[in-house]
């Protein structure tokens, strides 16, 4: 029983944690139409919660915030996917990403960011890297937006050991390459397919890949519907562990 109870606090915290983060965008968005800076918000949450015969709780959230001033871009990234099934974490993975960009031409731009995720199924309790690097836009309109991007960092990771051993902490330079296309399909629905390329330098048999593939549609100006899927590859992965995983989320999005 009091393994349920703060299982269940876990939960309302977490969606209480959802409601307060959209109200949060909601007022920024008013007040930079008040500053008159570009300010765009989108946060996509899917959520089941089943009982009786099985419990299951499902929980996907991702949130992307961006601030335009000029030739300068910030952007905040979060994500959750956590699932649990009659008590047992069938998934959970925690994944924030802080970037500034600064853009020179219509097409070239430099950038800076940090990020952290945490996936404890998959074997680590946390990466995190610090990078720099520059993009380029190859194609850039209303309706198709293709771009690359390649920067340079540092590194560090926990990873957990099995056999009751201590857990493993590494410090390495990492490279990453991504690429990102955006097509337009039609007024309403729009298609994005992104690739990301990690390296570590100190060993390259340690490389990594992600790609996520989503389509959404809007319903109506704010809200839209959106069904992604995400892989996620460790060549190298954490002893013990498995080297893939795969997600699949139908959200309901909203959009400020």
């Amino acid at each position: 029983m009091i393994i349920s109870m703060i299982s269940f606090q876990k939960r309302t915290l977490i969606i209480t944690a959802v409601l307060f983060s959209l109200v949060v965008c909601i007022q920024a968005e008013e007040g930079s139409k008040d500053e008159k800076k570009s300010y765009s918000s989108s946060t996509s949450f899917s959520l089941l919660m089943t009982s009786g015969n099985s419990q299951d709780f499902s929980l996907g959230l991702d949130t992307e915030q961006n601030l335009e001033l000029n030739k300068n871009h910030i952007q905040f990234k979060g994500s959750i996917i956590y699932s649990e099934s009659d008590g047992s974490k069938d998934s959970e993975l925690y994944y924030s990403h802080l970037e500034y960009k600064r853009t020179f031409s219509s097409k070239v731009y430099i950038l800076g960011f940090g990020r952290i995720e945490r996936n404890v199924l998959a074997g680590y309790n946390y990466r995190l890297a610090l990078s720099g690097g520059g993009g380029y836009f190859w194609i850039k309109s209303e309706k198709f937006e293709l771009t690359s991007e390649v920067a340079i960092g540092l590194s560090r990771e926990n990873n957990i050991s099995k056999n009751n051993e201590p857990d493993i902490t590494l410090s390495f330079a990492s490279c990453l390459i991504s690429s990102s296309l955006k097509i337009k399909i039609s007024s309403n629905s729009e298609l994005i397919y992104q690739e990301r390329f990690f390296l570590n330098l100190d060993n390259t048999e340690d490389y990594r890949l992600t790609s996520l593939s989503s389509i959404s549609t809007n319903i109506s100006s704010h809200l839209a519907l959106k069904i992604s899927y995400q892989l996620k590859y460790n060549h190298l992965p954490v002893p013990g562990f498995k080297s893939t995983d795969h997600y699949l989320l139908s959200s309901l999005v909203l959009n400020f």
